[in-house]
């Protein structure tokens, strides 16, 4: 097995704490999901683990960019990138309105929010 390495950024660290203070499962599921992709890098972590669409807000501006719902509500965003080691670079945990793709959609945060992402830097 291919070893896979998880990065991060100050954005993933500020959204882990503020998510798991409100939804205490959050760091549970945040273990789960480390484990699953650790064991299964390419493998989709339930139904909703897909790429944003490649011509939206959040495709076109970060290549790859991924998410995966750890809660109804609350899903992680990353991008997965190499083979030996694969790498997961995890921008932050949100919500659907926080990104703005909830109902209504609102693409002025889509835009803020992708923009936000660009600006990250990852470390180990």
């Amino acid at each position: 097995m291919d070893p896979v390495v998880f990065r991060t950024c100050n954005l993933y660290k500020e959204t882990l704490v503020d998510k798991a203070r409100a939804y205490p499962v959050i760091g549970q599921k945040m273990q789960e999901f480390r484990k699953f992709k650790s064991e299964n890098p390419l493998q989709q972590y339930g139904a909703t683990d897909k790429p944003f669409a490649g011509k939206g807000n959040f495709g076109t501006v970060i290549s790859g960019l991924r998410h995966a719902h750890l809660t109804h509500d609350i899903m992680i965003v990353y991008t997965i990138s190499g083979r030996n080691p694969t790498v997961f670079n995890l921008y932050g945990i949100f919500s659907h309105d926080e990104l703005g793709i909830g109902q209504p959609p609102n693409v002025k945060r889509q835009k803020a929010q992708a923009k936000r992402m660009t600006n990250q830097q990852f470390t180990v």
